[in-house]
C-alpha cells in the first residue's frame, strides 16, 4: 500500500488521507472478522454441549463504525425452559452484543448523537463521509426508529417492575420538598 502510494504521481493530502483512511477501516473489518471468528470457536469449545447443539456456521454482517464486518458464527439449537425449540447465538451473548438490527451501538450512538443537531440527510452525510460506513437519509430514520422502540421497552419493563413493586435502587426518601419560584 504505501510503496504503491509512493511509486505514484504525487495526490493532494487530502487524498492521501481519503485513502489511509479507507485503508484502515478494511484493516479494521478484517481485524474484527479474524478476533469475531476466533472468539466463536472458544464458546463452541466450552459451551455446554448437553444444553446447546451445533447446528453449523451462519454468515452474517455488522455495521460498525469502520465499516461493514462480514464472519461466521455458529447458531445453537436449545430447549427453553418452557419446553419449546429455540436457537441462539452464544457468540452475541457472551460479547453482550448489543446491536440495532445488524448497526453495532457504537454506530448507532453516533448516529444518534448527530441527528439531535442536524436532519436526516446531514446526518447521513456526516457519518458516510467521517466513517467507514456509508448510510442514506432514510437508513438513519430507521435507525432512529429502532432506537426509539427499544427505548420505549425498556421504559415500558421499568414502569411494569415499579407497579410490581420491584424497582431497583438503594435509597428511598419518605418526604421529598420541591420549592418553586413564584411566577410573576
Amino acid at each position: 500500500m504505501i510503496s504503491n502510494s509512493v511509486n505514484e504521481k504525487m495526490i493532494s493530502f487530502k487524498e492521501l488521507e481519503k485513502k489511509i483512511f479507507k485503508y484502515v477501516c478494511e484493516l479494521g473489518c478484517e481485524i474484527t472478522r479474524s478476533i469475531l471468528e476466533a472468539y466463536d470457536d472458544a464458546v463452541a469449545v466450552k459451551r455446554d454441549k448437553q444444553k446447546y447443539r451445533n447446528k453449523g456456521k451462519r454468515a452474517t454482517c455488522i455495521k460498525t463504525v469502520y465499516g461493514s464486518v462480514k464472519y461466521q458464527r455458529r447458531i445453537y439449537g436449545t430447549i427453553t425452559e418452557n419446553g419449546e425449540k429455540a436457537y441462539v447465538y452464544l457468540l452475541d451473548a457472551e460479547m453482550r452484543m448489543d446491536k440495532i438490527g445488524m448497526i453495532s451501538s457504537n454506530l448507532a450512538e453516533k448516529i444518534a448523537m448527530t441527528v439531535t443537531e442536524s436532519p436526516y440527510r446531514v446526518t447521513a452525510e456526516t457519518i458516510s463521509s467521517t466513517s467507514g460506513q456509508s448510510i442514506s437519509a432514510s437508513g438513519v430514520w430507521n435507525v432512529m426508529q429502532r432506537l426509539g422502540e427499544k427505548i420505549s421497552e425498556e421504559e415500558k419493563y421499568a414502569v411494569k417492575q415499579m407497579h410490581a413493586d420491584q424497582t431497583e435502587g438503594k435509597k428511598g426518601t419518605a418526604v421529598l420538598f420541591e420549592e418553586m419560584d413564584s411566577a410573576f
